[in-house]
Protein backbone atom coordinates (compact mmCIF):
# COMPACT_ATOMS: atom_id res chain seq x y z
CA UNK A 1 0.00 0.00 0.00
CA UNK A 2 2.80 2.22 0.89
CA UNK A 3 4.56 1.52 -2.81
CA UNK A 4 1.07 2.13 -4.09
CA UNK A 5 -0.59 5.28 -2.66
CA UNK A 6 3.14 6.82 -1.68
CA UNK A 7 5.85 6.01 -3.59
CA UNK A 8 4.41 5.42 -7.13
CA UNK A 9 1.96 8.82 -6.91
CA UNK A 10 5.46 10.51 -6.17
CA UNK A 11 7.31 9.43 -9.19
CA UNK A 12 4.66 10.38 -11.57
CA UNK A 13 4.53 13.94 -9.77
CA UNK A 14 8.24 14.06 -9.96
CA UNK A 15 8.35 12.60 -14.14
CA UNK A 16 5.60 15.51 -14.99
CA UNK A 17 7.82 18.08 -13.16
CA UNK A 18 10.48 17.06 -15.31
CA UNK A 19 8.37 16.78 -18.64
CA UNK A 20 6.73 20.13 -18.10
CA UNK A 21 9.73 22.13 -16.89
CA UNK A 22 11.02 24.58 -19.06
CA UNK A 23 13.32 25.96 -16.45
CA UNK A 24 15.57 23.20 -17.91
CA UNK A 25 16.12 24.71 -21.12
CA UNK A 26 16.98 27.86 -19.19
CA UNK A 27 19.48 25.53 -17.31
CA UNK A 28 19.64 22.22 -17.90
CA UNK A 29 23.26 20.71 -16.31
CA UNK A 30 23.51 20.59 -12.17
CA UNK A 31 26.71 21.84 -10.39
CA UNK A 32 28.34 22.87 -13.52
CA UNK A 33 30.41 25.26 -11.55
CA UNK A 34 32.03 23.29 -8.50
CA UNK A 35 33.26 19.54 -8.86
CA UNK A 36 31.03 16.98 -8.68
CA UNK A 37 33.33 14.32 -6.50
CA UNK A 38 34.37 17.42 -3.69
CA UNK A 39 30.51 18.48 -3.55
CA UNK A 40 29.50 15.35 -2.81
CA UNK A 41 32.57 14.50 -0.20
CA UNK A 42 32.20 17.99 1.28
CA UNK A 43 28.39 17.67 0.99
CA UNK A 44 28.39 14.81 3.57
CA UNK A 45 31.42 16.16 5.99
CA UNK A 46 28.89 19.29 6.25
CA UNK A 47 25.60 16.76 6.59
CA UNK A 48 27.64 14.41 9.65
CA UNK A 49 29.00 18.12 11.29
CA UNK A 50 25.68 19.96 11.75
CA UNK A 51 22.94 17.98 10.31
CA UNK A 52 22.06 15.60 12.95
CA UNK A 53 21.96 18.07 15.90
CA UNK A 54 20.17 20.90 14.25
CA UNK A 55 17.28 18.48 13.38
CA UNK A 56 17.28 17.55 16.88
CA UNK A 57 17.44 21.39 18.26
CA UNK A 58 15.09 23.05 15.32
CA UNK A 59 12.83 25.70 17.38
CA UNK A 60 10.80 26.61 14.22
CA UNK A 61 7.94 25.50 12.95
CA UNK A 62 9.49 24.59 9.51
CA UNK A 63 10.32 20.90 8.55
CA UNK A 64 13.69 20.32 9.72
CA UNK A 65 14.56 17.84 7.48
CA UNK A 66 14.21 20.13 4.46
CA UNK A 67 15.28 23.31 5.39
CA UNK A 68 18.72 22.28 7.30
CA UNK A 69 19.79 19.92 4.67
CA UNK A 70 18.75 22.42 2.04
CA UNK A 71 21.02 25.01 3.40
CA UNK A 72 23.91 22.26 4.05
CA UNK A 73 23.93 21.76 0.30
CA UNK A 74 23.91 25.83 -0.64
CA UNK A 75 26.64 25.93 1.87
CA UNK A 76 28.55 23.09 0.20
CA UNK A 77 27.91 24.86 -3.39
CA UNK A 78 28.95 28.21 -1.75
CA UNK A 79 32.15 26.58 -0.21
CA UNK A 80 34.10 25.27 -3.02
CA UNK A 81 32.82 27.98 -5.17
CA UNK A 82 34.68 30.05 -2.82
CA UNK A 83 37.67 28.06 -2.66
CA UNK A 84 40.07 30.06 -5.12
CA UNK A 85 39.47 33.68 -3.62
CA UNK A 86 40.42 31.94 0.28
CA UNK A 87 38.71 34.01 3.07
CA UNK A 88 35.54 35.34 1.57
CA UNK A 89 33.41 38.18 3.62
CA UNK A 90 29.61 38.25 3.31
CA UNK A 91 25.98 39.34 3.66
CA UNK A 92 23.41 37.15 3.71
CA UNK A 93 19.88 39.81 2.87
CA UNK A 94 16.99 38.00 3.51
CA UNK A 95 18.58 35.26 6.03
CA UNK A 96 15.52 33.95 7.62
CA UNK A 97 16.64 31.44 10.39
CA UNK A 98 20.35 32.40 9.37
CA UNK A 99 21.24 28.33 8.82
CA UNK A 100 23.18 29.68 5.78
CA UNK A 101 25.12 32.04 7.88
CA UNK A 102 25.97 29.96 10.69
CA UNK A 103 27.60 27.03 8.40
CA UNK A 104 29.72 29.46 6.66
CA UNK A 105 31.11 31.76 9.50
CA UNK A 106 31.68 28.02 11.38
CA UNK A 107 33.66 27.01 8.23
CA UNK A 108 35.91 30.12 8.21
CA UNK A 109 34.41 32.76 6.31
CA UNK A 110 33.01 36.15 7.98
CA UNK A 111 29.41 37.47 7.42
CA UNK A 112 25.99 38.87 8.82
CA UNK A 113 22.86 37.95 8.17
CA UNK A 114 20.13 40.18 7.66
CA UNK A 115 16.31 39.95 8.02
CA UNK A 116 13.56 41.44 8.51
CA UNK A 117 12.07 39.30 11.58
CA UNK A 118 13.94 37.19 13.94
CA UNK A 119 13.92 33.97 14.23
CA UNK A 120 13.72 31.80 17.28
CA UNK A 121 17.05 29.70 16.35
CA UNK A 122 19.08 32.42 16.73
CA UNK A 123 19.49 32.94 20.00
CA UNK A 124 21.06 29.20 19.79
CA UNK A 125 23.83 30.10 17.84
CA UNK A 126 27.18 30.99 19.30
CA UNK A 127 27.99 34.66 19.84
CA UNK A 128 29.95 34.88 16.56
CA UNK A 129 27.47 34.25 14.50
CA UNK A 130 26.24 37.98 13.55
CA UNK A 131 22.52 38.26 12.34
CA UNK A 132 20.96 41.27 12.77
CA UNK A 133 17.38 42.41 12.40
CA UNK A 134 16.51 45.04 10.45
CA UNK A 135 14.20 45.80 7.22
CA UNK A 136 16.43 46.17 3.95
CA UNK A 137 15.50 49.50 1.94
CA UNK A 138 16.92 51.14 -1.55
CA UNK A 139 18.46 53.82 1.34
CA UNK A 140 20.08 51.74 3.36
CA UNK A 141 21.45 49.01 1.25
CA UNK A 142 24.53 50.69 1.43
CA UNK A 143 25.04 49.62 4.95
CA UNK A 144 25.37 45.78 3.83
CA UNK A 145 27.11 45.81 0.79
CA UNK A 146 30.90 46.14 1.49
CA UNK A 147 31.76 42.49 1.11
CA UNK A 148 32.77 39.98 -0.69
CA UNK A 149 29.73 38.62 -1.73
CA UNK A 150 26.32 39.67 -1.67
CA UNK A 151 23.90 36.43 -0.95
CA UNK A 152 19.92 36.30 -1.79
CA UNK A 153 18.88 32.65 -0.75
CA UNK A 154 15.03 32.68 -1.60
CA UNK A 155 15.21 36.24 -0.82
CA UNK A 156 11.70 36.95 -2.49
CA UNK A 157 11.23 40.96 -2.60
CA UNK A 158 14.71 41.94 -2.42
CA UNK A 159 15.38 39.25 -5.57
CA UNK A 160 16.26 42.19 -7.84
CA UNK A 161 18.04 44.01 -5.80
CA UNK A 162 20.86 41.14 -4.91
CA UNK A 163 22.85 41.82 -8.10
CA UNK A 164 22.03 45.97 -8.02
CA UNK A 165 23.28 46.10 -4.50
CA UNK A 166 26.34 44.01 -5.66
CA UNK A 167 26.84 46.43 -8.78
CA UNK A 168 26.76 49.62 -7.22
CA UNK A 169 28.59 48.18 -4.16
CA UNK A 170 32.23 48.29 -5.80
CA UNK A 171 34.06 46.93 -8.99
CA UNK A 172 34.75 43.17 -7.00
CA UNK A 173 31.95 42.75 -5.28
CA UNK A 174 30.27 39.78 -6.68
CA UNK A 175 26.71 38.28 -5.81
CA UNK A 176 24.72 34.29 -5.20
CA UNK A 177 20.98 34.57 -5.59
CA UNK A 178 18.82 32.11 -5.44
CA UNK A 179 15.67 33.13 -6.71
CA UNK A 180 12.16 31.68 -5.58
CA UNK A 181 9.11 33.77 -5.33
CA UNK A 182 8.81 36.49 -8.08
CA UNK A 183 8.86 39.87 -7.36
CA UNK A 184 9.19 43.16 -8.71
CA UNK A 185 11.67 46.18 -7.73
CA UNK A 186 8.76 48.16 -5.60
CA UNK A 187 7.64 44.51 -3.84
CA UNK A 188 4.99 43.41 -6.12
CA UNK A 189 4.89 40.95 -7.46
CA UNK A 190 5.81 40.28 -10.43
CA UNK A 191 3.17 39.37 -13.36
CA UNK A 192 3.56 36.96 -16.06
CA UNK A 193 4.41 38.77 -20.00
CA UNK A 194 4.58 35.25 -21.61
CA UNK A 195 1.85 32.61 -21.45
CA UNK A 196 4.13 29.82 -23.09
CA UNK A 197 6.73 30.24 -20.26
CA UNK A 198 6.07 29.25 -16.42
CA UNK A 199 6.49 32.12 -14.19
CA UNK A 200 9.42 30.83 -13.02
CA UNK A 201 11.54 30.55 -16.02
CA UNK A 202 10.54 33.56 -17.48
CA UNK A 203 11.12 35.55 -13.94
CA UNK A 204 14.62 33.70 -14.17
CA UNK A 205 15.22 35.14 -18.07
CA UNK A 206 13.98 38.41 -16.36
CA UNK A 207 16.52 38.43 -13.45
CA UNK A 208 19.30 37.17 -15.73
CA UNK A 209 18.84 40.03 -18.11
CA UNK A 210 18.90 42.09 -15.23
CA UNK A 211 22.04 40.75 -13.94
CA UNK A 212 23.08 41.41 -17.41
CA UNK A 213 22.21 44.84 -17.29
CA UNK A 214 24.13 45.26 -13.98
CA UNK A 215 27.62 44.36 -15.96
CA UNK A 216 27.78 40.96 -14.79
CA UNK A 217 29.28 37.96 -16.47
CA UNK A 218 26.40 35.76 -15.26
CA UNK A 219 26.85 32.23 -14.89
CA UNK A 220 23.69 29.89 -14.38
CA UNK A 221 24.15 26.40 -12.27
CA UNK A 222 21.30 24.13 -10.99
CA UNK A 223 21.85 22.98 -7.12
CA UNK A 224 21.25 19.64 -5.68
CA UNK A 225 18.50 20.63 -3.26
CA UNK A 226 15.13 19.40 -2.15
CA UNK A 227 13.69 22.12 -4.03
CA UNK A 228 11.74 22.84 -7.24
CA UNK A 229 13.45 26.22 -7.29
CA UNK A 230 17.51 25.29 -7.33
CA UNK A 231 18.26 27.58 -10.12
CA UNK A 232 21.07 30.31 -8.99
CA UNK A 233 22.32 33.14 -10.73
CA UNK A 234 26.56 33.83 -9.67
CA UNK A 235 28.09 36.63 -10.61
CA UNK A 236 31.92 36.63 -10.27
CA UNK A 237 33.39 38.88 -12.73
CA UNK A 238 32.16 41.61 -14.51
CA UNK A 239 32.02 42.30 -18.07
CA UNK A 240 33.77 45.98 -18.05
CA UNK A 241 36.89 47.17 -17.10
CA UNK A 242 37.19 48.79 -13.47
CA UNK A 243 37.49 52.50 -14.96
CA UNK A 244 34.17 51.87 -16.21
CA UNK A 245 32.86 51.37 -12.89
CA UNK A 246 31.19 54.90 -12.59
CA UNK A 247 29.03 54.75 -16.14
CA UNK A 248 27.78 50.90 -15.25
CA UNK A 249 26.79 52.62 -11.63
CA UNK A 250 24.73 55.30 -13.37
CA UNK A 251 22.77 52.83 -15.38
CA UNK A 252 21.56 51.45 -12.58
CA UNK A 253 20.56 53.94 -11.35
CA UNK A 254 18.90 54.93 -14.71
CA UNK A 255 17.05 51.35 -14.47
CA UNK A 256 15.96 51.75 -10.81
CA UNK A 257 14.21 55.64 -11.69
CA UNK A 258 12.58 53.72 -14.26
CA UNK A 259 11.26 50.72 -12.90
CA UNK A 260 10.03 52.84 -9.34
CA UNK A 261 9.74 56.10 -10.52
CA UNK A 262 10.49 59.49 -9.51
CA UNK A 263 13.86 61.19 -9.05
CA UNK A 264 16.90 59.86 -7.08
CA UNK A 265 14.60 56.91 -5.79
CA UNK A 266 17.39 54.55 -5.38
CA UNK A 267 17.93 56.59 -2.25
CA UNK A 268 13.60 56.96 -1.66
CA UNK A 269 12.00 54.22 0.07
CA UNK A 270 8.66 55.68 -0.46
CA UNK A 271 7.92 53.64 -4.09
CA UNK A 272 8.91 50.63 -2.50
CA UNK A 273 6.45 48.34 -0.79
CA UNK A 274 8.64 46.01 2.30
CA UNK A 275 7.86 43.09 4.23
CA UNK A 276 5.51 43.52 7.16
CA UNK A 277 8.51 42.51 10.31
CA UNK A 278 5.16 40.83 12.11
CA UNK A 279 4.33 37.70 10.33
CA UNK A 280 0.29 38.14 9.41
CA UNK A 281 -1.62 34.68 10.26
CA UNK A 282 -3.28 33.84 7.00
CA UNK A 283 -4.24 30.02 7.11
CA UNK A 284 -7.81 30.52 7.52
CA UNK A 285 -7.84 30.62 11.27
CA UNK A 286 -8.55 34.41 11.39
CA UNK A 287 -11.59 34.19 9.29
CA UNK A 288 -15.42 35.24 11.14
CA UNK A 289 -16.15 31.96 12.88
CA UNK A 290 -19.93 32.28 11.30
CA UNK A 291 -18.68 32.36 7.83
CA UNK A 292 -16.71 29.46 8.31
CA UNK A 293 -18.69 27.39 10.42
CA UNK A 294 -21.38 28.31 7.22
CA UNK A 295 -19.37 26.83 5.11
CA UNK A 296 -18.61 23.81 7.00
CA UNK A 297 -22.39 22.96 6.80
CA UNK A 298 -22.60 24.14 3.04
CA UNK A 299 -20.05 21.17 2.33
CA UNK A 300 -21.58 18.79 4.79
CA UNK A 301 -24.68 19.21 3.61
CA UNK A 302 -23.91 18.53 0.20
CA UNK A 303 -21.79 15.33 1.76
CA UNK A 304 -24.67 14.05 3.44
CA UNK A 305 -27.28 14.51 1.33
CA UNK A 306 -29.55 11.25 1.29
CA UNK A 307 -27.36 9.72 3.67
CA UNK A 308 -30.49 9.68 6.39
CA UNK A 309 -32.10 7.10 3.96
CA UNK A 310 -29.77 4.39 4.78
CA UNK A 311 -30.25 1.66 7.72
CA UNK A 312 -26.44 2.37 8.73
CA UNK A 313 -24.36 5.13 9.95
CA UNK A 314 -22.72 6.63 6.70
CA UNK A 315 -19.88 8.90 6.16
CA UNK A 316 -22.00 10.03 2.88
CA UNK A 317 -20.31 10.97 -0.75
CA UNK A 318 -16.41 11.50 -1.46
CA UNK A 319 -15.99 14.41 -3.54
CA UNK A 320 -13.45 16.66 -5.94
CA UNK A 321 -12.22 19.85 -3.69
CA UNK A 322 -12.70 21.32 -7.22
CA UNK A 323 -16.68 20.51 -6.99
CA UNK A 324 -17.31 21.83 -3.60
CA UNK A 325 -16.00 25.00 -4.67
CA UNK A 326 -18.93 25.66 -6.69
CA UNK A 327 -21.04 25.23 -3.81
CA UNK A 328 -19.68 28.27 -2.04
CA UNK A 329 -20.96 32.07 -3.02
CA UNK A 330 -18.50 34.34 -4.38
CA UNK A 331 -18.44 36.69 -1.32
CA UNK A 332 -17.44 33.78 1.15
CA UNK A 333 -14.79 32.52 -1.88
CA UNK A 334 -13.25 35.91 -1.62
CA UNK A 335 -12.89 35.99 2.54
CA UNK A 336 -11.11 32.29 1.99
CA UNK A 337 -8.45 33.87 -0.78
CA UNK A 338 -7.60 36.91 1.08
CA UNK A 339 -6.70 34.09 4.03
CA UNK A 340 -4.19 32.52 1.99
CA UNK A 341 -5.32 28.74 1.24
CA UNK A 342 -8.97 28.71 0.31
CA UNK A 343 -11.57 25.78 1.03
CA UNK A 344 -8.85 23.14 0.87
CA UNK A 345 -7.41 24.88 4.01
CA UNK A 346 -10.33 25.93 5.59
CA UNK A 347 -11.39 22.11 5.50
CA UNK A 348 -8.55 20.62 7.04
CA UNK A 349 -8.28 22.96 9.67
CA UNK A 350 -11.51 21.34 10.43
CA UNK A 351 -9.69 17.62 10.26
CA UNK A 352 -12.27 16.36 13.34
CA UNK A 353 -15.14 16.40 10.45
CA UNK A 354 -13.25 16.18 7.34
CA UNK A 355 -10.47 14.21 5.22
CA UNK A 356 -8.68 16.11 2.47
CA UNK A 357 -6.58 13.97 0.33
CA UNK A 358 -5.67 13.88 -3.31
CA UNK A 359 -8.31 16.22 -4.16
CA UNK A 360 -10.78 14.72 -2.59
CA UNK A 361 -13.12 15.77 -0.08
CA UNK A 362 -14.94 13.07 2.65
CA UNK A 363 -16.51 12.99 6.12
CA UNK A 364 -14.50 11.28 8.84
CA UNK A 365 -15.38 8.52 10.68
CA UNK A 366 -15.32 10.13 14.77
CA UNK A 367 -12.66 8.32 16.38
CA UNK A 368 -12.57 6.93 19.92
CA UNK A 369 -11.12 7.90 22.96
CA UNK A 370 -8.88 5.09 22.80
CA UNK A 371 -7.92 5.59 18.72
CA UNK A 372 -6.82 9.20 19.74
CA UNK A 373 -4.40 7.83 22.36
CA UNK A 374 -3.06 5.63 20.43
CA UNK A 375 -2.44 8.11 17.56
CA UNK A 376 -0.61 10.53 20.15
CA UNK A 377 1.49 8.25 21.46
CA UNK A 378 2.56 7.20 18.19
CA UNK A 379 3.74 10.78 17.45
CA UNK A 380 5.31 10.96 21.08
CA UNK A 381 3.23 13.94 22.20
CA UNK A 382 2.01 13.58 26.19
CA UNK A 383 -0.29 15.66 26.38
CA UNK A 384 -3.83 15.79 24.61
CA UNK A 385 -7.48 17.14 24.77
CA UNK A 386 -10.32 14.55 25.05
CA UNK A 387 -13.64 15.33 25.34
CA UNK A 388 -13.12 19.15 25.79
CA UNK A 389 -14.86 19.97 22.30
CA UNK A 390 -18.63 18.91 21.60
CA UNK A 391 -19.17 16.12 18.83
CA UNK A 392 -20.30 17.90 15.39
CA UNK A 393 -21.39 15.05 14.31
CA UNK A 394 -24.04 14.12 17.61
CA UNK A 395 -25.47 17.29 16.46
CA UNK A 396 -25.08 17.71 12.84
CA UNK A 397 -25.06 14.58 11.54
CA UNK A 398 -28.50 13.13 10.66
CA UNK A 399 -27.51 10.21 12.16
CA UNK A 400 -26.18 11.26 14.92
CA UNK A 401 -22.99 10.41 16.22
CA UNK A 402 -22.01 6.55 15.38
CA UNK A 403 -20.38 6.43 19.03
CA UNK A 404 -21.68 5.80 22.37
CA UNK A 405 -20.78 8.75 24.60
CA UNK A 406 -18.35 6.71 26.65
CA UNK A 407 -16.05 5.99 24.03
CA UNK A 408 -16.29 8.74 21.47
CA UNK A 409 -12.82 11.79 22.21
CA UNK A 410 -15.83 14.62 21.88
CA UNK A 411 -18.58 15.56 24.21
CA UNK A 412 -21.68 14.55 23.49
CA UNK A 413 -23.79 17.19 24.63
CA UNK A 414 -26.08 19.67 22.58
CA UNK A 415 -24.65 23.09 21.09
Amino acid sequence: MWLKETVLPQVIKWSNELINDNARTFCNESLALVSNDKYYLKYNDLKLKYGKNLVKIWPECTDPGKFVYEDIAIATYLLLLWEEYGSQTFVDVGCGNGLLVYILTMEGHFGLGVDVRKRKIWDMYPNNIKLRESTVTPSNIHEFSDVDWIIGNHSDELTPWIPVISAISSYNSKFFLLPCCAYNFDGSKYRRQDSSKSQYTEYLEYIKNLCDYCGFETHIDRLKIPSTKRICLIGKMRKYREHEHDKYCSLVNNLLEKEIGGSNCHLDNANVKTRDPVERVRNCTQIDKDISEEIVMCVAKYLLEDCSKQLTWSIGRKTELKDLIQLIPNDKLKVLKSECGGLQTLLKNNHHIFKVERGFVQLRHPRTVDELEKNFKSKNINRIRIKVKKCWFFNNHPQGCPLDSTVCSFLHEHM
